[in-house]
């Protein structure tokens, strides 16, 4: 039966960090796999539970306005099956017909396949993120259903980690959480879950094994030496609301404004997600919005879209023969950019050949047969070249940008931002060449942090540095279980090798997690 503890001295056996994808998925998996019948103790930390299900990355209060970057041939494939239910389709239909606000309707009407519940069309459809908040949801009503059944307590903890450190004796981790958290049951009723309140906690967790499940590191803070708070001053873009939450600075701005200027450092994903919303504002206000964006290098994510005739291209470095005589990392990238070129110079575009390199898993059978040093170069040096040539996005946040450009509402500065200051009515970007530009909003999606130069970005960062294997600028390296540390697990991007085959990051993350989790399983069965 479940039984819920009070973890008077808050031991645990797992410790799972964050309960956005990568903890529902270890949930899950610790829960089926699970066959003992001693008590097995998991706590779940997450700082915000109104992110659940999904976390930052895919809840609805945080994604309102996000878009899968891949199609959903690309996704996890549990949930490729799990959309193409028709009840499924139809409780997400009733949803954005219900929800107005989250602005889907136009999505709804112009994806008529999805519409038509036509399931056998759906391979290139581009979901709102929001979507796999269901799917998650659904996952944990299971989870919750088969713990009856078996002897494990899972209590969940609204806090967030601190500081961990390790007890060399009895190799327990000593993790201490903000003070006065409160901790929570996880109740299942007829529509989902819910939340049943407990007396509040001590502050630290003492854990046998932890999975860290936080997902990207936010951006480097620009003024290091002080702190910078300033209600129109978006650091961490995602975490703070992402696009819904930068629409609703603009209209308070504009209640007693004409016009504003928007400066955003970056010009990747995150700037790509706000442009088809910013685009429908301007029409519908025809408000004076002025937009610069900031980054060392114009680069940024392509279109995803396949040409009608992508499935007659013919492989010419990559041929299965040619992959047994690749064994350096640096063949990869080069033999990459001349099969590039290769598909341009005979019709087909490089989505065309990138989509069959990922869907024949060319990357995954380079990999595997690399050596061990050849995989560190790869990990360090060679994968963010390749990430930096083969970054896609939904063909729409691309349309929307460059309408912006024709109107001369968006425009960009080459350079690197080294610093901010604020005044009374505006923050002032200063960049590397001495250039200042005052803005009235700025928004900071440069990316994030280095591993080697984050100080306080996040607060666990430095002391899980002292208790793992080895770390890289890039992030930590990461056994082939997912392990950085003895029993500390980090399957998602924290890891500089948690994707080396560029699957899509849900893709991967989940199948890292469940390595992670098989391998703790065995320490307890």
């Amino acid at each position: 039966m479940l039984n819920h503890l009070n973890f008077i001295s808050m031991k645990c056996n797992i410790l799972i960090a964050g309960f956005g994808v990568i903890g529902t998925e270890a949930l899950s998996k610790l829960v089926d796999d699970y066959k003992s019948k001693k008590k097995l103790k998991i706590i779940l930390l997450d700082k915000n539970i109104k992110n659940i299900p999904g976390g930052i990355a895919y809840s609805k209060s945080k994604s309102k306005f996000g878009f899968f970057n891949n199609p959903l041939r690309l996704s996890n494939p549990e949930f490729i099956k799990w959309i193409k239910v028709k009840k499924n389709i139809i409780k997400i239909k009733n949803f954005i017909i219900k929800n107005k606000d989250f602005n889907l309707m136009e999505w709804l009407n112009k994806n008529k396949n999805f519409n038509s519940l036509k399931i056998s069309k759906f391979n290139e459809l581009y979901l709102p993120r929001l979507t796999y908040s269901f799917f998650l949801e659904e996952k944990i009503k299971n989870i919750l259903k088969k713990t009856k059944k078996k002897n494990i307590s899972i209590i969940l903890i609204n806090s967030e980690l601190l500081d961990l450190k390790v007890n060399k004796v009895n190799k327990e981790y000593t993790c201490d959480i903000k003070k006065n958290s409160n901790r929570f049951k996880l109740l299942l009723n007829k529509e989902s879950f819910e939340f049943k309140k407990m007396k509040k906690n001590n502050n630290s967790i003492t854990a046998d094994n932890i999975i860290i499940g936080n997902g990207l590191l936010p951006p480097k803070k620009i003024n290091e030496k002080k702190s910078f708070d300033n209600n129109n001053y978006i650091w961490d873009f995602y975490s703070e609301g992402g696009t819904q939450n930068l629409l609703k600075k603009i209209k308070k701005k504009l209640l007693y404004k004409k016009s504003i200027k928007i400066l955003f450092i970056g010009n990747k994903a995150g700037l790509l997600e706000t442009m088809p919303e910013i685009e429908a504002f301007y029409q519908k206000n025809k408000n004076q919005l002025k937009i610069i964006c900031f980054a060392p290098s114009l680069l940024s994510l392509e279109r995803a879209e396949l040409s009608f005739k992508y499935k007659d291209y013919k492989f010419k470095f990559f041929k299965k023969n040619n992959l047994k005589k690749i064994d350096k990392s640096k063949q990869i990238y080069s033999l990459l950019n001349k099969e590039f070129n290769y598909g341009k110079n005979t019709g087909f575009n490089k989505y065309d050949v990138w989509t069959l390199i990922l869907k024949k898993k060319i990357l995954n059978k380079i990999y595997l047969s690399l050596s061990k040093a050849e995989k560190k170069i790869y990990n360090d040096q060679i994968f963010s070249k390749i990430r930096n040539i083969t970054r896609y996005t939904y063909p729409s946040t691309i349309d929307s940008k460059n309408r912006l450009e024709d109107l001369k509402i968006l425009s960009y500065v080459t350079d690197k931002v080294m610093q901010l200051n604020k005044s009374q009515k505006y923050i002032t970007v200063i960049t590397s060449k001495g250039l200042k530009v005052k803005g009235d909003i700025v928004v900071n999606v440069s990316g994030p942090v280095s591993l080697t130069k984050a100080t306080n970005e996040v607060s666990f960062l430095n002391s899980l540095k002292k208790v793992s294997y080895e770390f890289s600028e890039r992030g930590f390296l990461a056994d082939n279980n997912f392990s950085i540390g003895e029993k500390i697990y980090a399957p998602g991007v924290i890891s500089s090798n948690f994707n080396p085959n560029r699957f899509t990051i849900i893709k991967a993350i989940t199948i890292n997690t469940h390595k992670s989790v098989s391998k703790i399983i065995k320490t307890l069965n």
